[in-house]
């Protein structure tokens, strides 16, 4: 669909189920957003089952709200629910931008706004968060103790367990 933005420009907007996020819009201006993009908010979604720590959310009824505007940069962020506020954030990254970027962003947003409840930490090991990164073009999340790579943006859940350097050589 197509909607005015905040100073009246026109851009296309998607919202996506959070819980369904590979599976496709569930409104839209007719045609599917950025694949890279898709895949972003997808991984993201993934990794928010994954330590976190404070004040129970329930996410799984959040709508995510991706747009591009005139310029073709990008906003993200999600509708609000069942005790979750809705944000909004525009960024500098373009529909071209790269996946890498494009899910540390991602992460990056939803990680501030979830700062902003009370005692809401994600992700979290327990002493820190885990920072968004992206090492050699794929997004990773980093503990900033050290700057070693925990695990991929998308597949915390797999690593959650693991110390860091824990992980098999290539």
């Amino acid at each position: 669909m197509t909607e005015a933005g905040p100073w009246g420009d026109d851009r296309f907007v998607w919202r996506i189920p959070l819980s369904g996020t590979a599976f496709g819009p569930m409104d839209g201006p007719g045609f599917d957003p950025p694949v890279t993009w898709r895949c972003a908010l997808d991984a993201v979604a993934r990794d928010l089952r994954c330590l976190r720590y404070g004040r129970e959310l329930d996410v799984d009824g959040l709508i995510w709200e991706l747009a591009v505007d005139g310029d073709f940069r990008v906003w993200a962020g999600w509708r609000g629910g069942r005790g979750v506020s809705g944000f909004s954030n525009g960024s500098n990254l373009t529909v071209d931008a790269a996946y890498g970027e494009a899910a540390a962003w991602i992460a990056e947003v939803v990680q501030d706004d979830l700062a902003g409840y009370e005692f809401v930490q994600w992700p979290s090991r327990g002493r820190h968060l885990l920072t968004p990164g992206v090492r050699t073009g794929k997004p990773f999340w980093v503990d900033p103790h050290g700057d070693v790579a925990v695990a991929p943006i998308g597949e915390l859940c797999k690593h959650a367990g693991r110390r860091p350097g824990a992980e098999a050589c290539p």
